[in-house]
């Protein structure tokens, strides 16, 4: 146990600060899915994965890549709890028990559900029109899921499987749906097209947008989830890794074609969480002599909603800048992805590394706080899909999207249309 701290010391450490966090998120019965919360178990929890160094790609963070990182974790976080004081010192009106919508029309919110669900499959049209089948049965996935194959208008509309689970999922609960014949539609289809998602277009980002939707969701609509529950999930995942370490140093210095299989299907997972942090300290710590993404003057950081006028492009390719997959930052080829620290970073400098996250928290908790004083399906609905990006902050950055600005933009007009007739109580 010992050799083990001395040899991780951070992961040692990142390790204890979300043991921490669990234990007093259960001693003091604090929601887990509060914006805080969530902003240092995930960065902290992601971080220790990728301080196990199982790839020589993973070296030690320079001083400037610490302090960009703890620098946006305290800001973040002192955002959030300095909002909590001020609602404190104002006493303001005690968090409200169970969901609000006194005037939801949910006939209307399932055939606007249902409408988009139609978007969704016609989607799902183009990719059997193009592949033959679903990718997954096509015999040859990784092709039909490269950059090399371009679906076009179909494209943005299989992304939208989360946005359907979303719809539907906030359907299925008894809580704020007193419709019974939605809620067992909805109960069938949310989790049906979050597998439907996987068969027709294999990705790992979609899979994780669907089931963190529906775990939210539940947490808020059902009852609130464990902190225990998941702290076993934790464990059972730090034993995992810690397994997967083992079994692969039992196959190291083997050079049979079994062992670099191993090697391979072990480290796979690894990668895809640490590429992250690798990534972020080779671009906010360059050579000399190499070129990188230059200054974007702060342009850049609008481009998810303006994607579909097609100002972004136009602006990148006159600029010299980079795509959405950051070729010029991969420190190795095929893992390009960085978070969400260095396209603030590439945006507004290292103030915005801080500025940022600060406003980001502080919006963050305003939502928070007006969400539990009054549960209005929009302000569960927006919390969920906002907090789900603060997870995965470690992964992407969700605001230079712009089907994420679509998404927003169709939850907050969807339960608009439901909310406008105040007469008729479904």
């Amino acid at each position: 146990m010992f050799s083990l701290i001395s040899e991780y010391p951070e992961t040692t450490v990142l390790s204890l600060i979300v043991v921490g966090l669990l234990f007093y998120t259960w001693r003091a019965k604090k929601d887990f899915f509060s914006p805080a919360s969530v902003y240092i178990f995930f960065q902290c929890l992601t971080l220790a994965i990728a301080y196990l160094q199982m790839d020589k790609a993973m070296t030690p963070f320079h001083l400037k890549t610490w302090g960009v990182w703890v620098g946006a974790l305290v800001s973040f976080t002192s955002a959030c709890l300095l909002y909590q004081w001020g609602v404190e010192q104002r006493n303001l009106p005690p968090r409200s028990q169970e969901p609000e919508n006194p005037v939801y029309n949910w006939k209307w919110h399932f055939v606007l559900s249902c409408a988009i669900l139609g978007v969704y499959l016609v989607g799902i049209f183009g990719i059997i029109q193009i592949v033959g089948t679903l990718i997954l049965f096509s015999g040859d996935p990784s092709h039909w899921t490269s950059p090399l194959i371009n679906y076009g208008i179909y494209a943005q509309f299989f992304s939208s499987a989360p946005l359907v689970v979303m719809l539907f999922g906030v359907a299925m609960f008894k809580s704020v749906n007193p419709v019974r014949w939605i809620r067992n539609v909805s109960r069938v289809v949310a989790p049906l097209i979050a597998l439907l998602s996987i068969c027709a277009y294999p990705s790992r980002t979609t899979l994780f947008m669907c089931v963190g939707f529906l775990v939210i969701l539940f947490n808020y609509l059902r009852k609130r989830i464990p902190v225990l529950l998941i702290a076993a999930f934790l464990a059972m995942g730090i034993s995992a890794f810690v397994f997967v370490a083992s079994a692969r140093s039992q196959y190291l210095g083997n050079n049979s074609i079994q062992s670099m299989t191993m090697d391979a299907a072990m480290t796979m997972p690894y990668r895809y969480v640490a590429n992250n942090y690798w990534n972020l300290d080779y671009v906010l710590n360059p050579d000399p002599d190499r070129h990188i993404h230059s200054f974007t003057y702060g342009i850049d950081f609008f481009a998810g909603m303006l994607e579909y006028s097609g100002v972004p492009g136009a602006i990148r390719t006159s600029m010299g800048w980079d795509g959405l997959f950051n070729k010029s930052v991969e420190k190795i080829p095929g893992y390009n992805t960085t978070g969400y620290l260095w396209e603030v970073y590439k945006d507004f400098g290292l103030p915005g590394c801080f500025i940022f996250p600060f406003l980001a928290g502080l919006a963050l908790s305003v939502l928070y706080a007006r969400m539990n004083r009054e549960r209005t399906l929009r302000r569960v609905m927006l919390y969920v899909l906002f907090i789900y990006f603060v997870g995965f902050w470690f992964f992407l950055a969700g605001y230079k999207q712009g089907l994420f600005w679509v998404w927003g933009i169709l939850i907050y007009a969807i339960s608009s249309i439901c909310m406008t007739n105040r007469k008729r109580i479904s």
